[in-house]
């Protein structure tokens, strides 16, 4: 099993690639953009006099053009990265619940996000200079192996949280609690790291997102050399991960504001 391992990563990598390139009709931003106001309902298109009414306007008089919005949205920049942070680029009184198709969508684009080919190899580095796994070796080998590992185990945790929210209708997007104070956010932040969506918005604990990270976690032993494919290893990694998706969740609380200052400061 351990030999075939840059195989099995390539293809659980190119998977839900495949996949999302097969789906039609779908546009992938609409869990990242911000809700923006259609003219037509604020003009009372509704009532089905009102394009008559509007045509009588024109010929009266100039009609009013509708104002720009000044609510911000992301910007290209912005939306990639809330894509590679597994963000929905909105707050939660803004929740929308994903398609199926949608849902594949984010999580392909998740996949082949530069943020895990940066992490792959950070943690490949980091690994290599500990030496960990030691059957694993140096040199571009071992550094190999290590990257693959990394992208194996996210890949593997992915398409099974994809899964689970499927099945049980749970959304693990994260949306900006729109709160204030430090450590009101900070709470709900990490709170958020073993909390999902239902359809209605609400929170409840994540089997998706709790399960999923423990499913890698022992999955992953299947390919570990022996100094590492014990339970009790297993068990340490599906703790360090939990914690981790604690600690990105506080940056995922803060970083729409950091992203404000810096892509929108020149708009003020």
């Amino acid at each position: 099993m351990r030999d075939y391992l840059p195989k099995l990563t390539f293809a659980l990598f190119a998977i839900p690639y495949c996949l999302t390139a097969q789906t039609p009709n779908v546009d992938p931003n609409r869990a990242l953009a911000q809700p923006q106001d259609v003219v037509a309902s604020s003009t009372g298109s509704s009532n089905p006099d009102s394009s008559a009414a509007a045509g009588s306007n024109t010929a009266a008089g100039p009609a009013t053009i509708p104002q720009p919005s000044t609510e911000s949205t992301p910007s290209d920049a912005e939306s990639s990265l809330f894509y590679s942070l597994f963000m929905a680029g909105k707050t939660q009184d803004q929740f929308e619940p994903l398609t199926a198709e949608e849902r594949l969508k984010v999580y392909a684009k998740d996949l082949l996000s530069p943020f895990h080919f940066l992490m792959a190899g950070a943690s490949a580095g980091v690994t290599q200079l500990q030496n960990v796994p030691p059957e694993w070796g140096q040199g571009a080998e071992g550094y190999g192996r290590r990257f693959a590992n990394y992208y194996a185990y996210a890949t593997v945790s992915s398409m099974l949280q994809m899964g689970a929210e499927d099945l049980l209708h749970e959304d693990n997007l994260y949306y900006n609690s729109g709160e204030h104070g430090v450590w009101r956010r900070v709470k709900y932040a990490v709170k958020s790291s073993v909390l999902a969506r239902g359809s209605d918005g609400t929170q409840h604990f994540s089997i998706s997102q709790v399960g999923s990270t423990a499913g890698a976690a022992f999955i992953s032993r299947l390919w570990q050399p022996r100094s590492n494919d014990s339970a009790a290893d297993g068990a340490k990694s599906f703790g360090f991960s939990m914690a981790s998706n604690a600690y990105i969740n506080v940056i995922r609380e803060f970083l729409p504001d950091v992203t404000r200052h810096i892509f929108h400061r020149g708009e003020q």
